[in-house]
């Protein structure tokens, strides 16, 4: 199997259930939505209060605010709709069932979509083909939105502490791309350092790092409950 695309989901909990939400995504919705047809693996992230202070946004942006903490990203095998159809075909079983337990009204869901990957490029050295780039270690993304494709993507994958870039296109959302770059060290840093040596040249509606999760270990938590960002997902 080769990755086709990615489910890409920014979300929110209440802050008072940071540990609670994120320990119930690791341990009960995770494993299930990996089990689907299609899925071939899930990541998490998080976006601490300093990498929201650094984070660019289009007008009218979900992802503005303080909102869009949280993000999952599902790695897809052949057609990417069809995983994305399937999670929301079980989306309401679950709930029917009482496998979705924990409390609707302290979480949301900011932005849900499904794309299909296009182009991918691994650091040189690495010698990564095409393919092996959505799989490649790191420790944060960044993620771009936008219009037109301007090349920048694989100006990007030559940079020191970029690891590959894999650029795909909406399916829901024609003419919108999200670039995902894999970083080796400090998202935010090096999200300042990307616009610094390659400035954007289109409309962006999203320029945002994230801090990937390891499952089960949540030290930002306090720093974010402490924070001035929103406490409440409403």
């Amino acid at each position: 199997m080769e990755p086709s695309g990615l489910i890409f989901a920014a979300l929110d909990c209440d802050a008072d259930a940071i540990e609670e939400w994120n320990r119930w995504y690791d341990l009960e919705h995770t494993p299930m939505n990996v089990c689907l047809d299609g899925v071939m693996l899930s990541r998490r992230y998080v976006a601490t209060p300093d990498l929201h202070a650094v984070r660019l946004t289009g007008p009218g942006s979900p992802f503005a605010g303080g909102r869009a903490t949280f993000l999952t990203t599902y790695v897809l095998s052949g057609d990417p709709q069809r995983a994305f159809d399937a999670m929301s075909v079980e989306l309401p079983k679950l709930y029917d069932t009482g496998r979705m337990r924990f409390p609707a009204e302290k979480k949301a869901v900011r932005e849900g979509d499904v794309f299909a990957g296009t182009t991918a490029f691994g650091r040189p050295e690495l010698q990564l083909e095409q393919r092996d780039v959505p799989f490649v270690g790191h420790t944060g993304v960044i993620v771009v939105q936008r219009g037109d494709d301007d090349g920048r993507a694989a100006r990007i994958a030559q940079l020191d502490g970029v690891t590959g870039t894999w650029t795909l296109a909406s399916r829901n959302r024609p003419g919108l791309y999200l670039d995902v770059i894999f970083v080796e060290d400090d998202p935010g840093g090096r999200a300042v350092a990307i616009r610094e040596a390659v400035p954007h040249t289109v409309e962006v509606l999203l320029d945002a790092p994230f801090l990937l999760i390891d499952p089960m270990r949540y030290p930002w938590a306090e720093a974010i409950r402490t924070s001035d960002l929103p406490k409440t997902v409403g």
